[in-house]
């Protein structure tokens, strides 16, 4: 048997076997054996029917056929064996020649990342205040959050909340026809950007409205205009608490509307402090990215697109509308969809690649204590959110669950060390080198100093062990991943 593997730049091996003839015609006996045995021959105990007879009975072409169908599978278990093909899903298989027999598989494997020189990477951080204007929207927004709904009998006015019939969309699609539809009229709003037409309209109304998106808009809706007929079937308005000590009291454990006031600037401080770092390390991954090389099946690319429509598919069953409407509703095909969600999926599967082989570079190690103190972070979050602290423990703290832990936890911390890093701070995590170790107190020593920034930590990257990749993206967070 001849075997030839040839790996290409899009992560496949493509494998051409030369079966001998004589592996092919122990086969195909094998097989009439089979065959008599599922479909007994006259005057003959079931599989015990002579060769001869059995061809001249189905057809060699039939047996040929069945001995095929079965050597692919074992030679395609053979070469994944001795070929060592790191696969990471099934492989297709083609027929190249019937006679003599030539197989060729397909075979996707396993993602590839080589990372570039990213520990020379400097970046900094934006820095955080938080503006007047953000504490006044953010009380706005707490007196929304505790208003009141009233029916009125006015014409409508910026901030209030319709019930509505839409019947209408784009001119070349099939029309949506919705009922009792509630939106709030705001001209911010990105799912009814038209919904600030309705403003002046009065109950039970019928109002023509139309939008032309923008030019730079998503490709299936730039340029487009959809035309609705709105009929409005309730109107209430939103009546407001008034800024005072009884709405500090509303909120929390507040006596004055000063307190109030003093706590939400330091939540927006911590607030934007966590964004931005978000946001940094956002920044650093994809400067990561942006010179390392990423190779990954196309498989691995539909399943992730497969789980971006799932989640839109979710989104459209909260605003109370058939998928098949929501797609006629913003102008799209299952096929456009599809095509539009794939930068978004490649940008995380090369976030979620880039980090998890930043976790190998860097040995991030994690201890059985910080998987185990995780878990009571979880349990404690569950129960602070109405969960049973039982039921919530005893999800969380099993052998598969505590795996994820632990590799969301080596992710959290390769990244943590590559922004402190990038930053020019001394950078932290599980060091186990003596090399690791001594570097990182060199870089304490640089920090204290008037001198440049430390270029951080090197690893040899003999050092790195080989970890199997996981064989999809559902498990694992990185930053960018909710883009």
């Amino acid at each position: 048997m001849n075997i030839k593997t040839e790996q290409t730049n899009d992560a496949k091996a493509i494998v051409t076997v030369e079966v001998d003839e004589e592996r092919v015609q122990g086969a195909m006996r094998l097989a009439a054996q089979h065959v008599s045995r599922a479909r007994p021959l006259a005057g003959f105990r079931p599989g015990k029917a002579p060769y001869e007879i059995v061809e001249r009975t189905f057809g060699k072409d039939y047996l040929r056929e069945h001995a095929i169908d079965d050597l692919a599978q074992e030679i395609y278990k053979q070469i994944l064996r001795d070929e060592k093909i790191p696969a990471y899903a099934a492989g297709q298989l083609e027929i190249a020649q019937p006679e003599p027999l030539i197989l060729r598989y397909t075979i996707p494997t396993r993602p590839v990342v080589t990372l570039g020189d990213y520990r020379a990477i400097h970046l900094q951080p934006q820095p955080i205040a938080v503006t007047e204007e953000e504490v006044t929207k953010t009380i706005d927004q707490i007196r929304r959050e505790h208003a009141t709904l009233a029916p009125v009998e006015r014409a409508v006015q910026s901030g209030d909340v319709l019930t509505v019939n839409l019947k209408g969309g784009f001119q070349d699609k099939d029309p949506v026809d919705s009922q009792g539809l509630v939106v709030t009229v705001d001209k911010e709003s990105s799912t009814f950007p038209w919904v600030d037409q309705l403003i002046g309209a009065m109950l039970n109304e019928t109002r023509n409205v139309a939008y032309t998106y923008p030019a730079d808009d998503l490709p299936d809706l730039a340029g487009k205009t959809a035309s609705y007929a709105v009929t409005i079937t309730e109107h209430k308005e939103q009546q407001l608490p008034p800024l005072d000590d009884d709405l500090a009291k509303l909120v929390g454990k507040f006596e004055t509307l000063a307190q109030l006031m003093t706590q939400l600037r330091a939540d927006l401080r911590e607030q934007k402090k966590n964004e931005e770092e978000n946001r940094f390390a956002d920044q650093v991954i994809d400067a990561i990215i942006a010179q390392s090389q990423i190779v990954f099946p196309e498989i691995m690319l539909n399943d992730q697109i497969d789980q971006e429509i799932s989640r839109e598919q979710r989104f459209a069953t909260q605003l109370g509308m058939a998928w098949d409407k929501y797609l006629e509703m913003t102008g799209k095909s299952g096929v456009k969809l599809r095509e539009e969600m794939k930068p978004r999926a490649e940008n995380k599967i090369k976030r979620l690649l880039t980090v998890l082989e930043l976790v190998k570079a860097e040995n991030i190690e994690v201890t059985r204590e910080e998987v185990l103190a995780e878990i009571d972070r979880q349990v404690a979050y569950a129960v602070a959110n109405g969960a049973k602290e039982p039921q919530a423990r005893k999800q969380l703290n099993n052998a598969a669950t505590r795996r994820d832990l632990e590799l969301n936890l080596k992710m959290r911390l390769a990244v943590d060390r590559v922004t402190a890093r990038a930053k020019g701070e001394p950078t932290s995590g599980k060091i186990l080198t003596p090399d690791m170790v001594l570097e990182e107190q060199r870089a304490r020593e640089r920090a204290a100093k008037p001198a440049p920034a430390p270029t951080g930590l090197i690893t040899d990257p003999a050092q790195v062990r080989a970890e199997n990749w996981p064989a999809g993206l559902q498990k694992p967070l990185v930053p960018g991943q909710d883009k």
